[in-house]
C-alpha cells in the first residue's frame, strides 16, 4: 500500500471536522495549541509531533494507528525521529520504526541506535545485553532518559528491586529535562509501569500501587501500559473485593481476546479468575474452567499432582491447606510465593496461618 501524504492526511482530518461539525478551534483547544497551528496542520505543514499525534487522537481516533504510520513515513523532520520511534514502538508499530532506523540512521543515529536495540532485544532486557547497549557515550538526554529506564527493566526482571528502584530515581531526575511532553508522558509512564508492580507485589504497598496503576491508566500510551493497570487494580482486589477483581480481570481478558497473537495470556489471566472464584467459594464458571488445575478446584479434588509444577504450587499448597487445615502446606505456599519475593500473594496462606493461630511475619 502506498504511503499518504502529509497533506491528504490533512484533508482525510478536514473532511472528517466538516462532517462532525466539530470546528477546529474546538479541536485546538482540547489539545492546547493555538487555531493556527491546527490550521498548519490540516493543510499539510509540519507541527510539534505531540501535536500530530493528539489531533489525529481528537478528530479520527479509530484511525490512529494507520495515520500516524503514514505520517511518520511521509517525512519528519530529524527532531521529531525520537518522539516517532517511541510512538511506534508504544503502538507496536514495528515495520514503521525499521523504515524510520534505515531513513535516519545518520541524521539522527542516536535515536535510531537505541531502538534498533530494543527491536532487536524486547523480551529479554537482559543486564549483560544493556552493558553494551551503554558503551557508547549519548549526548541527548532523550537517549540517556531512555537507556536508563531500559536498565530500570532490566534489574527488575533480574529480581534486583533495589538497583530498579535506584535506577528510577536516575532516570526520573533525567525525564525532568526532557521537553517534548509526549516523550515526557511515554517515558514517565514506563517508570508508573514497574513502580506499580514492585509497590504491589514487593512492597505490598496497595495503595501506593493503586496511585501509579491509575497513573498509568490515564496515560493512555499503549494497549500494554492498559493491560498492566488493569491486571495490577484486578491483582490488589483479589483479597479485598470478589466484585472488583472480576471486574478488572474481565476487562483485561476483553482487551486479550481482541489479539489472536495474546491467547497464552488470554489462557493465564482464565486460569487467575478460576483461582479468584474458588478462593472465594463462588462456583467456577465454564469459561474459566479450561485447565485440569482448575478442574480439580471445581471439584475440590486434592492438587497434590500440581505440587512440583513451579507456577501452581503455590496455589495448590495453598488451597489443600485450607481445606486439611495443614499449618505445614500453608508454609510451604507462604516459602514458594516468598522465594518469588512476591510478598503481596502471600498474604494468601498469611491470613490461612492467622486463623490457625499462627502468627507468621514475612
Amino acid at each position: 500500500m502506498s504511503v499518504i501524504a502529509k497533506k491528504e492526511i490533512g484533508e482525510i482530518l478536514k473532511d472528517s471536522l466538516i462532517s462532525s461539525e466539530t470546528t477546529q478551534l474546538d479541536i485546538a483547544k482540547k489539545i492546547g495549541i493555538t487555531k493556527g497551528y491546527m490550521s498548519k496542520f490540516l493543510s499539510g505543514k509540519e507541527i510539534a509531533f505531540w501535536m500530530v499525534i493528539e489531533a489525529v487522537k481528537c478528530i479520527l481516533p479509530e484511525k490512529e494507528k494507520v495515520l500516524m504510520g503514514d505520517y511518520c513515513k511521509s517525512g519528519i523532520d530529524k527532531k521529531y525521529v525520537f518522539c516517532a520511534l517511541e510512538y511506534c514502538y508504544s503502538k507496536q508499530l514495528y515495520d514503521v520504526m525499521r523504515f524510520l532506523i534505515v531513513e535516519y540512521s545518520k541524521t539522527a543515529p542516536e535515536a535510531c541506535h537505541i531502538y534498533k536495540w530494543i527491536l532487536t532485544h524486547r523480551g529479554s532486557f537482559e543486564i549483560a545485553y544493556i552493558n553494551k547497549l551503554h558503551r557508547n557515550e549519548y549526548k541527548s538526554v532523550e537517549a540517556r532518559s531512555l537507556v536508563t529506564i531500559i536498565e530500570v527493566y532490566g534489574y527488575y526482571n533480574l529480581g534486583k528491586y533495589d538497583m530498579a528502584r535506584l535506577f528510577i530515581e536516575k532516570a526520573s531526575d533525567y525525564i525532568d529535562d526532557v521537553k517534548d511532553p509526549f516523550l515526557k508522558k511515554s517515558f514517565s509512564a514506563r517508570l508508573d509501569e514497574v513502580l506499580a508492580n514492585i509497590y504491589l507485589k514487593q512492597d505490598n504497598n496497595v495503595v501506593k500501587a493503586r496511585q501509579y496503576a491509575e497513573s498509568l491508566l490515564n496515560s493512555q500510551i499503549s494497549t500494554n501500559h492498559i493491560l498492566t493497570a488493569n491486571y495490577l487494580f484486578a491483582l490488589s482486589y483479589f483479597m479485598e473485593s470478589y466484585e472488583k477483581s472480576y471486574l478488572y480481570y474481565c476487562k483485561v481478558l476483553e482487551i486479550l481476546e481482541i489479539e489472536s497473537q495474546r491467547m497464552d495470556e488470554v489462557f493465564q489471566n482464565r486460569e487467575e479468575v478460576a483461582i479468584l472464584q474458588h478462593y472465594w467459594f463462588k462456583e467456577i464458571e465454564p469459561q474459566f474452567n479450561i485447565t485440569k488445575f482448575t478442574e480439580c478446584l471445581s471439584h475440590n479434588d486434592s492438587l497434590s499432582e500440581f505440587y512440583d509444577e513451579p507456577s501452581l504450587r503455590v496455589y495448590a499448597y495453598l488451597f489443600d491447606g485450607i481445606k486439611e487445615k495443614r499449618s505445614d502446606k500453608l508454609l510451604l505456599s507462604l516459602h514458594y510465593f516468598s522465594e518469588k519475593r512476591d510478598y503481596f500473594r502471600a498474604n494468601l496462606p498469611k491470613i490461612q496461618l492467622h486463623k490457625l493461630d499462627l502468627d507468621i511475619r514475612i
